[in-house]
């Protein structure tokens, strides 16, 4: 018996990001943060939805005690380019004042999202701030952000699975892949 997501991969024109390479990587960098932030109490500020399967596997593997805010925000409302404006929904009761905070996403893309939610971070004096994402596309950004760990640099293609969309779809595929430009609807 097939599952729906097998269906789901003959959407893909190609798989990018195995299952394998995306845990193993996921799990490196879990390690690297482990040994940087050793003996801290990390608030993790994580933007959601794309982010979900990322930060939920990162997380696992942390041994450190973390704090966790998750954010929505985004600049594609629904497309495959930036609208140029992040809308960003941002809990009240957040305060990061002196706190060591972690800023994880699942792409680096533009610089937008990231720019304006580590603005936003940088404006409560936290006592440090990483950031850090699974996906870094080589590309010019709009805006510079500053990010001390990338899982996987990737081509500027636009890629779905493992939390990441194409109109609410495809977020549940275990991989990363690009899109099929004759397949999806």
């Amino acid at each position: 018996m097939s599952s729906p997501v097998t269906g789901v991969i003959h959407d893909l024109e190609r798989i990018l990001l195995t299952p394998e390479q995306i845990h193993a990587r996921v799990r490196e960098m879990a390690a690297r943060l482990n040994a940087a932030l050793a003996g801290k109490v990390v608030t993790v500020v994580a933007l959601m939805d794309g982010g979900l399967f990322f930060v939920a596997d990162l997380l696992r593997a942390l041994e450190l005690p973390v704090r966790l805010h998750t954010l929505s925000a985004s600049s594609y409302q629904g497309g495959t380019a930036t609208t140029g404006e992040v809308k960003v929904s941002w809990p009240a009761d957040v305060d990061l004042r002196g706190q060591d905070v972690l800023l994880l996403d699942d792409i680096l893309d533009t610089g937008l999202t990231l720019s304006v939610i580590s603005e936003r971070i940088l404006a409560q004096q936290p006592a440090s701030l990483r950031t850090c994402v699974l996906l870094s596309k080589r590309r010019q950004r709009l805006r510079e952000v500053a990010l001390e760990d990338a899982g996987f640099e990737i081509d500027d293609e636009f890629v779905v699975g493992y939390g990441m969309d194409y109109m609410g779809r495809f977020r549940n595929l275990p991989c990363i892949g690009i899109l099929n430009p004759n397949k999806p609807s």
